[in-house]
């Protein structure tokens, strides 16, 4: 008989599997506030910048592609000024996400090390891309 386990438990145990087990913070104090970064053997993510709490996050491109095209028809028919205002923000740091993607893709084409590998990106992205598309 397979004993039953807590769904929690098996999710916490299954996060702690692919968590790093490095990690350290690093905390700035500035005349305009606190900065803070927590470090893994992952990367490095801002926490708090300048006093303000800080989040950083990844979005599939076809999803950011998606909220843009749906942010532009409803932001004009939003009748509250402040509900427009956070509709107009949202749009524009998706916009400013979609940007930096297009800049990061560009990058990658221009540095890739071999034809080989370009070739291999830029197969995979295509294919990526057109099953976005497709769904």
């Amino acid at each position: 008989m397979v004993p039953l386990v807590d769904g929690d438990a098996l999710q916490a145990a299954s996060l702690a599997s692919v968590l790093p087990t490095t990690m350290s913070s690093t905390i700035y104090q500035w005349p305009s506030g606190v900065s803070a970064f927590h470090e893994t053997s992952a990367g490095s993510s801002l926490v708090m910048t300048g006093g303000s709490p800080y989040v950083q996050w990844g979005f599939r491109v076809e999803r950011i592609q998606q909220w843009l095209v749906t942010l532009e028809q409803v932001i004009g028919n939003e009748a509250n000024t402040g509900n427009r205002h956070d509709l107009e923000e949202l749009y524009f740091s998706l916009k400013t996400a979609h940007a930096q993607h297009i800049k990061e893709h560009e990058a990658v084409v221009t540095d890739a090390p071999s034809a080989d590998d370009l070739q291999a990106y830029l197969t995979a992205y295509t294919a990526a891309m057109g099953q976005e598309v497709a769904r």
